[in-house]
Protein backbone atom coordinates (compact mmCIF):
# COMPACT_ATOMS: atom_id res chain seq x y z
CA UNK A 1 0.00 0.00 0.00
CA UNK A 2 1.49 3.38 -0.70
CA UNK A 3 0.59 5.95 2.03
CA UNK A 4 1.87 8.92 0.35
CA UNK A 5 -1.01 9.41 -1.60
CA UNK A 6 -2.62 10.27 1.33
CA UNK A 7 -2.17 13.64 3.70
CA UNK A 8 -0.82 12.64 7.00
CA UNK A 9 -1.88 13.96 10.35
CA UNK A 10 0.15 13.22 13.07
CA UNK A 11 -1.01 14.72 16.45
CA UNK A 12 1.57 15.60 19.19
CA UNK A 13 5.52 15.66 17.86
CA UNK A 14 7.24 14.15 21.29
CA UNK A 15 9.88 11.06 20.51
CA UNK A 16 6.99 8.95 19.30
CA UNK A 17 5.45 11.46 16.78
CA UNK A 18 8.98 13.01 15.85
CA UNK A 19 10.03 8.94 14.90
CA UNK A 20 6.82 8.67 12.70
CA UNK A 21 7.60 12.05 11.31
CA UNK A 22 11.39 10.89 10.52
CA UNK A 23 10.25 7.55 8.96
CA UNK A 24 7.66 9.18 6.73
CA UNK A 25 10.45 12.12 5.54
CA UNK A 26 13.19 9.12 5.03
CA UNK A 27 10.78 7.30 3.02
CA UNK A 28 10.41 10.59 0.88
CA UNK A 29 6.49 11.62 1.51
CA UNK A 30 6.10 14.58 0.45
CA UNK A 31 6.24 17.21 3.35
CA UNK A 32 3.43 19.44 1.89
CA UNK A 33 1.43 16.09 2.57
CA UNK A 34 2.34 15.86 6.29
CA UNK A 35 0.67 17.76 9.24
CA UNK A 36 1.87 18.01 12.08
CA UNK A 37 -0.50 19.31 15.25
CA UNK A 38 1.78 20.53 17.93
CA UNK A 39 0.84 23.10 20.37
CA UNK A 40 5.13 23.57 21.97
CA UNK A 41 7.05 22.49 19.07
CA UNK A 42 10.79 21.98 20.34
CA UNK A 43 13.88 23.37 18.56
CA UNK A 44 14.39 20.04 16.94
CA UNK A 45 11.22 20.18 15.36
CA UNK A 46 11.77 23.79 14.27
CA UNK A 47 14.57 22.68 12.52
CA UNK A 48 13.20 19.50 10.79
CA UNK A 49 10.90 22.22 9.53
CA UNK A 50 13.06 24.84 8.24
CA UNK A 51 14.67 22.38 5.81
CA UNK A 52 11.54 19.95 4.82
CA UNK A 53 8.59 22.32 4.57
CA UNK A 54 5.77 20.36 6.23
CA UNK A 55 2.83 21.73 8.02
CA UNK A 56 3.57 22.91 11.30
CA UNK A 57 0.48 23.95 13.53
CA UNK A 58 -0.90 24.65 16.51
CA UNK A 59 -4.64 24.59 16.13
CA UNK A 60 -6.70 22.19 14.22
CA UNK A 61 -8.26 25.16 12.78
CA UNK A 62 -5.18 25.99 10.81
CA UNK A 63 -6.31 23.44 8.08
CA UNK A 64 -8.56 23.88 5.31
CA UNK A 65 -11.80 22.09 6.14
CA UNK A 66 -11.75 20.43 2.54
CA UNK A 67 -8.67 19.37 3.42
CA UNK A 68 -9.41 15.21 2.77
CA UNK A 69 -7.38 13.49 5.73
CA UNK A 70 -6.22 9.99 4.89
CA UNK A 71 -4.14 9.26 8.16
CA UNK A 72 -4.36 10.53 11.58
CA UNK A 73 -2.08 9.25 14.18
CA UNK A 74 -2.35 10.36 17.94
CA UNK A 75 0.73 10.21 19.72
CA UNK A 76 -0.05 12.23 22.65
CA UNK A 77 -0.76 11.95 26.20
CA UNK A 78 -3.31 10.48 27.52
CA UNK A 79 -4.92 13.05 29.92
CA UNK A 80 -4.53 15.29 26.35
CA UNK A 81 -6.91 12.97 24.35
CA UNK A 82 -10.44 14.23 25.42
CA UNK A 83 -9.69 18.05 24.35
CA UNK A 84 -8.56 17.24 20.93
CA UNK A 85 -11.61 15.74 19.35
CA UNK A 86 -13.45 18.80 19.07
CA UNK A 87 -15.93 19.61 16.05
CA UNK A 88 -12.98 20.55 13.42
CA UNK A 89 -11.34 17.58 14.46
CA UNK A 90 -13.88 15.29 13.45
CA UNK A 91 -14.60 16.88 10.00
CA UNK A 92 -11.64 16.66 9.00
CA UNK A 93 -10.74 12.95 9.96
CA UNK A 94 -14.33 11.50 9.36
CA UNK A 95 -12.36 9.30 6.45
CA UNK A 96 -9.42 9.16 8.12
CA UNK A 97 -8.31 6.39 9.48
CA UNK A 98 -7.68 6.90 13.01
CA UNK A 99 -4.56 4.98 14.21
CA UNK A 100 -3.81 5.77 18.28
CA UNK A 101 -0.75 5.04 20.37
CA UNK A 102 -1.59 6.53 23.52
CA UNK A 103 -1.88 4.34 26.56
CA UNK A 104 -4.53 3.01 28.20
CA UNK A 105 -7.22 4.66 25.45
CA UNK A 106 -9.36 1.77 24.21
CA UNK A 107 -11.12 1.78 20.70
CA UNK A 108 -14.65 2.00 22.48
CA UNK A 109 -13.48 5.45 24.12
CA UNK A 110 -11.85 6.38 20.59
CA UNK A 111 -14.94 5.55 18.63
CA UNK A 112 -17.32 7.52 21.20
CA UNK A 113 -15.25 10.59 20.70
CA UNK A 114 -14.76 10.66 17.39
CA UNK A 115 -18.42 10.71 16.84
CA UNK A 116 -18.50 6.85 15.86
CA UNK A 117 -15.32 6.96 12.86
CA UNK A 118 -15.64 3.37 11.40
CA UNK A 119 -12.29 2.63 10.76
CA UNK A 120 -10.41 2.63 14.21
CA UNK A 121 -6.83 1.60 15.22
CA UNK A 122 -5.03 0.70 18.42
CA UNK A 123 -1.52 0.33 17.85
CA UNK A 124 1.20 -0.10 20.88
CA UNK A 125 4.87 -0.02 20.16
CA UNK A 126 8.62 0.78 21.79
CA UNK A 127 10.90 3.31 21.81
CA UNK A 128 13.59 1.70 19.47
CA UNK A 129 11.19 3.41 16.82
CA UNK A 130 13.26 5.91 17.44
CA UNK A 131 15.50 3.88 15.60
CA UNK A 132 13.84 2.47 13.08
CA UNK A 133 14.58 -0.83 15.11
CA UNK A 134 10.86 -1.10 16.87
CA UNK A 135 7.95 -3.70 18.17
CA UNK A 136 4.80 -2.97 17.02
CA UNK A 137 1.41 -4.26 17.45
CA UNK A 138 -2.11 -3.05 15.84
CA UNK A 139 -5.65 -4.22 16.98
CA UNK A 140 -8.67 -2.87 14.60
CA UNK A 141 -12.33 -2.22 15.17
CA UNK A 142 -14.41 -4.88 13.43
CA UNK A 143 -15.71 -2.40 10.96
CA UNK A 144 -12.26 -1.12 9.90
CA UNK A 145 -11.62 -1.41 6.08
CA UNK A 146 -8.92 -3.93 4.34
CA UNK A 147 -7.76 -0.90 2.70
CA UNK A 148 -7.01 1.25 5.79
CA UNK A 149 -5.42 -1.83 7.84
CA UNK A 150 -2.92 -2.04 5.09
CA UNK A 151 -2.09 2.00 5.63
CA UNK A 152 -1.67 1.25 9.07
CA UNK A 153 0.36 -1.97 8.98
CA UNK A 154 2.20 0.22 6.49
CA UNK A 155 2.89 2.87 7.89
CA UNK A 156 4.07 0.96 11.34
CA UNK A 157 6.20 -0.88 9.25
CA UNK A 158 8.08 2.57 8.45
CA UNK A 159 9.67 2.21 12.27
CA UNK A 160 10.08 -1.83 12.82
CA UNK A 161 8.55 -4.55 12.77
CA UNK A 162 4.40 -5.03 13.26
CA UNK A 163 2.12 -7.70 14.15
CA UNK A 164 -1.47 -7.79 14.11
CA UNK A 165 -3.65 -8.60 16.95
CA UNK A 166 -6.91 -10.38 16.88
CA UNK A 167 -8.64 -8.96 20.48
CA UNK A 168 -7.64 -5.77 21.74
CA UNK A 169 -6.71 -7.48 25.50
CA UNK A 170 -3.42 -8.34 23.62
CA UNK A 171 -2.75 -4.61 23.83
CA UNK A 172 -2.45 -4.78 27.31
CA UNK A 173 0.30 -7.81 27.06
CA UNK A 174 2.29 -6.21 24.79
CA UNK A 175 2.58 -3.36 26.68
CA UNK A 176 3.97 -5.23 29.78
CA UNK A 177 6.21 -7.86 27.53
CA UNK A 178 7.81 -5.27 24.97
CA UNK A 179 6.11 -2.21 25.09
CA UNK A 180 8.48 -1.94 28.67
CA UNK A 181 10.53 -4.07 27.37
CA UNK A 182 13.63 -1.77 26.35
CA UNK A 183 13.71 -0.55 30.16
CA UNK A 184 14.03 -4.24 31.08
CA UNK A 185 17.49 -4.52 28.71
CA UNK A 186 18.36 -1.34 30.17
CA UNK A 187 18.01 -2.31 33.94
CA UNK A 188 20.43 -5.36 33.14
CA UNK A 189 22.77 -2.66 31.17
CA UNK A 190 23.14 -0.63 34.89
CA UNK A 191 23.20 -4.07 36.83
CA UNK A 192 25.93 -5.84 34.65
CA UNK A 193 27.96 -2.23 34.01
CA UNK A 194 28.28 -1.57 38.25
CA UNK A 195 29.84 -4.97 38.14
CA UNK A 196 32.18 -4.61 35.55
CA UNK A 197 33.19 -1.39 37.20
CA UNK A 198 33.47 -2.68 40.58
CA UNK A 199 35.33 -5.28 39.23
CA UNK A 200 38.11 -2.65 37.77
CA UNK A 201 36.71 -2.05 34.18
CA UNK A 202 36.94 1.46 33.15
CA UNK A 203 35.32 0.79 29.52
CA UNK A 204 32.51 -1.22 31.17
CA UNK A 205 29.69 0.25 29.57
CA UNK A 206 30.78 -0.26 26.62
CA UNK A 207 31.87 -3.51 27.00
CA UNK A 208 28.81 -4.84 28.31
CA UNK A 209 26.98 -3.10 25.06
CA UNK A 210 28.64 -4.63 22.63
CA UNK A 211 28.42 -8.01 24.68
CA UNK A 212 24.82 -7.25 24.53
CA UNK A 213 25.07 -6.38 20.66
CA UNK A 214 27.17 -8.66 19.85
CA UNK A 215 25.34 -11.71 21.06
CA UNK A 216 21.92 -10.58 19.44
CA UNK A 217 23.54 -10.22 15.68
CA UNK A 218 24.92 -13.56 16.23
CA UNK A 219 21.38 -14.90 17.23
CA UNK A 220 19.98 -12.99 13.98
CA UNK A 221 23.17 -14.17 11.85
CA UNK A 222 23.07 -18.01 12.73
CA UNK A 223 19.05 -18.14 13.09
CA UNK A 224 19.84 -21.28 16.11
CA UNK A 225 17.85 -20.70 18.97
CA UNK A 226 18.89 -18.47 22.42
CA UNK A 227 19.05 -22.22 24.09
CA UNK A 228 21.10 -23.76 21.27
CA UNK A 229 23.85 -20.54 21.11
CA UNK A 230 23.96 -20.88 25.16
CA UNK A 231 23.99 -24.18 25.32
CA UNK A 232 26.72 -23.39 22.70
CA UNK A 233 29.27 -21.41 25.46
CA UNK A 234 28.23 -23.55 28.26
CA UNK A 235 30.86 -26.05 29.08
CA UNK A 236 30.41 -28.75 31.73
CA UNK A 237 32.12 -28.09 34.87
CA UNK A 238 33.20 -24.65 33.61
CA UNK A 239 32.10 -21.14 34.71
CA UNK A 240 29.18 -20.28 32.86
CA UNK A 241 27.73 -23.21 34.14
CA UNK A 242 28.37 -21.86 37.70
CA UNK A 243 26.50 -19.10 37.07
CA UNK A 244 23.74 -20.43 34.75
CA UNK A 245 23.46 -22.89 37.77
CA UNK A 246 22.77 -19.64 40.16
CA UNK A 247 20.55 -18.24 38.14
CA UNK A 248 18.10 -21.54 37.82
CA UNK A 249 17.91 -22.71 40.69
CA UNK A 250 14.74 -22.71 41.88
CA UNK A 251 13.52 -21.02 38.79
CA UNK A 252 14.25 -18.03 40.58
CA UNK A 253 15.19 -15.67 37.71
CA UNK A 254 12.03 -16.54 35.12
CA UNK A 255 9.84 -16.28 38.64
CA UNK A 256 10.71 -13.04 39.25
CA UNK A 257 10.65 -11.78 35.56
CA UNK A 258 7.47 -13.47 35.33
CA UNK A 259 6.07 -11.32 38.39
CA UNK A 260 7.83 -8.16 37.16
CA UNK A 261 6.02 -8.53 33.56
CA UNK A 262 2.58 -9.74 34.63
CA UNK A 263 2.56 -6.34 37.07
CA UNK A 264 3.08 -4.33 33.90
CA UNK A 265 0.58 -6.29 32.86
CA UNK A 266 -1.89 -5.85 35.08
CA UNK A 267 -0.96 -1.92 35.38
CA UNK A 268 -1.91 -1.56 31.68
CA UNK A 269 -4.90 -3.07 32.01
CA UNK A 270 -6.20 -1.14 34.85
CA UNK A 271 -5.09 1.99 32.96
CA UNK A 272 -7.00 1.00 30.35
CA UNK A 273 -10.24 1.45 32.47
CA UNK A 274 -9.59 4.64 34.01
Amino acid sequence: MNIKKDNILIVGAGNMGLAFLSALLDNKVNPKKIFILENNPSQKLKKINKTMKFNLINSIYKIDIKTKIGITLLAIKPNQVVDIFNEQFNDLTKKSVLISIVAGKTTATLKKLSNNNKNIARAMTNTPVTVGWGTSVAYFTKTTTKTNKIKVLSLLDLVGQVDEVKSEKYINSFTGLFGSGPAYLFLLLEIWTNLAKKHGFKHGEDMVVQTMLGSLLLLLKTQETPKSLRAGVTSKGGTTEAALLEFNKDNKLQKLFQVAVMQAIKKASILSKS
